[in-house]
């Protein structure tokens, strides 16, 4: 069986990554040195696996907060809005099943039959240690050199934890529902990240779907969890970002080229999502 899939990462930079190639899937394990840094808010169609072997993650997931300590995990399904932080140093291992290949090994049934309801900082479970354990057995093998058999060993204990999610952490998902959701936040996408230098409004976006103004804001605060306003300010967020981190422009040349036009207007949404001006970002984050 042979997979072929792009994975996109964020920005995981800050980190020290321990990254296992040649697999169907991302996997890879940290240790948080910079105690400040926080991984701006996304979202991608992957499913995200985050287990926390020692110290603590944070982790914001829409309009809630979780403190993940030592043997916690959760999963991230596609789609949900997060963001995370190192409050102190940790280990925290993190798989990124991309949504073609959950497919596949779920008969097509992920998604459009069931998602994920694995989270245990809400809720414990007498299945957990047998989570704990695979996800830990991960972490041993991400230690070890990286070759086929490896390989072959990791992708057998993700697809353990794969069966073991679905066995006992499956949700019921309602088909239709997901599925344009799904359409809807990929078409949204596309069309935010080409017009998000530009002036940009609801109108414009529900002009887009041929949808109503008020249609549109609720579709997005249902499938995203967030505002217009709110996505359209993470989204020219991350793209400073980026250009702070691979260009010598400054605060306001990237407020222009951004879409937030005045270095006041950036500063105050740089304030609003990290409490800190765009310096300190990126003063804390170099």
């Amino acid at each position: 069986m042979t997979f072929h899939y792009k994975i996109t990462m964020s920005y995981i930079q800050h980190e020290k990554i321990s990254n296992s190639k040649k697999l169907p899937f991302k996997i890879f394990n940290f240790h948080a040195h910079n105690l400040n840094r926080v991984i701006p808010l996304h979202w991608h169609q992957s499913t995200e696996l985050l287990y926390c072997a020692q110290g603590m993650l944070e982790v914001k997931l829409k309009d809630q907060s979780y403190l993940l300590g030592k043997n916690d995990f959760m999963v991230i399904n596609p789609y949900q809005i997060h963001s995370t932080k190192s409050p102190q140093q940790n280990w925290v291992l993190c798989i990124q099943l991309p949504l073609p290949f959950l497919s596949e090994m779920t008969n097509k049934e992920f998604l459009h039959e069931y998602v994920f309801n694995a989270n245990s900082c809400i809720e414990k479970s007498k299945n957990d240690q047998e989570l704990i354990a695979t996800f830990a057995s991960i972490i041993s093998l991400q230690n070890k050199e990286t070759n086929l058999v490896t390989n072959l060993k990791i992708m057998t204990e993700v697809i353990n934890v794969i069966r073991i999610l679905t066995e006992y952490y499956a949700q019921e998902s309602k088909t239709i529902e997901e599925e344009s959701n799904i359409n809807f936040i990929e078409e949204l996408t596309k069309f935010v990240l080409k017009n998000y230098q530009h002036e940009l409004r609801i109108s414009d976006v529900a002009q887009h779907f041929c949808y109503s103004n008020g249609y549109t804001s609720r579709l997005i605060k249902k499938s995203l969890g967030s505002s217009f306003s709110d996505l359209l300010r993470l989204v020219r967020i991350n793209k400073a970002i980026d250009l702070m981190n691979s260009s010598s422009k400054s605060w306001v040349e990237i407020s222009e080229s951004t879409g937030f036009i005045t270095y006041r207007n950036l500063y105050n949404a740089f304030y609003s999502v990290y409490h800190m001006s765009p310096n300190q970002f990126k003063k804390q984050n170099k």
